[in-house]
C-alpha cells in the first residue's frame, strides 16, 4: 500500500493537470511598497498609513492586493508560477494576505520569509506551490553596509525538495538602490554581490552539484560590474562553466528593453539566473532556453503624461491605482 501511494505522488508530479504537468515556472516581482495600514514603530513606514499624505487606506491596500494577484495569476503561459520571489513587501502578513486572494487561493501557495533590518521595513519573500515543493530550510544573509552607516534587505536562501526528490536552492535578492546615483551607489551593490557569491560558494563547497536559482531586483543590469564581474555571471549557455551562473536576461538587456523605466530608458534590473547543474536536459529538472519573459500587458502600462511606463500605485502622492513600477519576470523549466 505504501509503494502504491508513493507511485501515485510521482505519477501526479508528471501527469496531473493542476500541479505542473511536467513544467515548472519561476518568477520574480518587485511589488512596489506592499505595506499594510498598521504603523510599525520599528520602521519608517509613515508614508503608508491612513493618516499619511498618500492616504494609504484599507480600501487602497485591498485594491493593491487584487491588482497584484491579477498579474501573478497570469504571469506565465500556464497562469501563476510554481515559485515566485517577491521584494518590497513589508512583512510576512502582507504576503499571506496576497496569497489568500481568490485569484491565487487554489495555487496552494505557502510562504518563506525572514524579517530584514532595512530601515524602511521592506523585505524579500518567497512563495511556492506546496504540492510541488517542500521547504527544508531558510537562511538570511545580510550584506555588511556598516561602513556606509546603512542597512539593506537580506538575501533569502530557501532550500527545499521537489516531489520527485530533487533538491533546489533559491536565493532571493533586493540589492541597494540607485537613489544616490548609479555610480555613487555602486559600491553598496558590490558588497551585496560579494555576499551572494560567498553564500553560493559555501553551498557549492558542501554540495558541488547543487541546483541553484538566483532571482531579484539587483538594481544593476546583467552587464554591470556587480553581476558580470563580481558574480562572474555568463550570458551564453554554451560558455557557462562549472560553478558559474547563467543569466537568462542578458539578451533582453541587449535589446534595450527591461523591467524598469527611468526617464526614457529601460533598465533590466529584475533577473533570474541558474547554475550549470540546471542547464543539462539529460536528467531531472532543467532550464528551457529562450524562456525568459517580461510580463508587460497593455493594462499594466500607463497612458497619458507618463505613457509607456509601468502603471504604478502612486505617481508621487497622486493615487493611480496601478500595479507596480516594475514589470515581473519569469523563466520556465522542464522536468524529464
Amino acid at each position: 500500500m505504501k509503494n502504491i501511494a508513493i507511485f501515485s505522488i510521482v505519477l501526479c508530479f508528471f501527469a496531473c493537470e493542476e500541479p505542473i504537468s511536467g513544467n515548472i515556472s519561476v518568477g520574480f516581482y518587485n511589488v512596489e511598497n506592499l505595506f499594510d495600514i498598521t504603523d510599525d514603530p520599528m520602521t519608517f513606514d509613515e508614508q503608508f498609513l491612513p493618516s499619511s499624505d498618500r492616504k494609504w487606506t484599507k480600501e487602497r491596500y485591498e485594491e493593491k492586493l487584487q491588482n497584484l494577484t491579477k498579474v501573478i495569476s497570469e504571469l506565465t503561459v500556464n497562469g501563476a508560477p510554481t515559485f515566485l520571489g517577491l521584494c518590497e513587501v513589508e512583512n510576512r502578513s502582507v504576503i499571506e494576505d496576497l496569497i489568500s486572494e481568490p485569484l491565487l487561493a487554489d495555487k496552494r501557495y505557502k510562504t518563506a520569509h525572514i524579517e530584514s533590518p532595512d530601515e524602511r521595513g521592506i523585505d524579500v519573500g518567497f512563495i511556492y506551490d506546496s504540492e510541488v515543493f517542500t521547504v527544508k530550510g531558510i537562511k538570511a544573509y545580510q550584506p555588511d553596509l556598516s561602513r556606509y552607516e546603512d542597512k539593506t534587505r537580506d538575501i533569502l536562501h530557501v532550500e527545499g525538495k521537489l516531489v520527485n526528490g530533487e533538491i533546489l536552492h533559491f536565493f532571493v535578492n533586493h540589492w541597494p538602490s540607485r537613489g544616490e546615483g548609479r555610480k555613487e551607489s555602486e559600491s553598496k551593490r558590490l558588497v551585496a554581490a560579494k555576499t551572494l557569491q560567498h553564500a553560493i560558494l559555501m553551498l557549492q563547497d558542501t554540495e558541488p552539484d547543487a541546483k541553484i536559482i538566483v532571482m531579484g531586483d539587483f538594481n544593476d543590469e546583467p552587464s554591470n560590474k556587480s553581476i558580470s564581474q563580481t558574480l562572474g555571471v555568463s550570458c551564453e549557455i554554451s560558455e557557462t562553466k562549472n560553478n558559474q551562473l547563467y543569466n537568462a536576461f542578458c539578451e533582453i538587456e541587449n535589446q534595450d528593453y527591461g523591467s524598469y523605466r527611468y526617464h526614457k530608458y529601460w533598465d533590466m534590473l529584475d533577473q533570474i539566473m541558474v547554475s550549470t547543474t540546471l542547464l543539462s536536459d539529460t536528467t531531472g529538472i532543467h532550464f528551457l532556453p529562450q524562456s525568459a519573459d517580461i510580463k508587460d500587458e497593455p493594462w499594466m502600462i500607463q497612458t497619458g503624461k507618463y505613457e509607456g511606463f509601468p502603471l504604478r500605485t502612486y505617481g508621487g502622492y497622486k493615487y493611480l491605482g496601478g500595479y507596480s513600477d516594475h514589470f515581473p519576470v519569469s523563466i520556465q523549466f522542464q522536468v524529464n
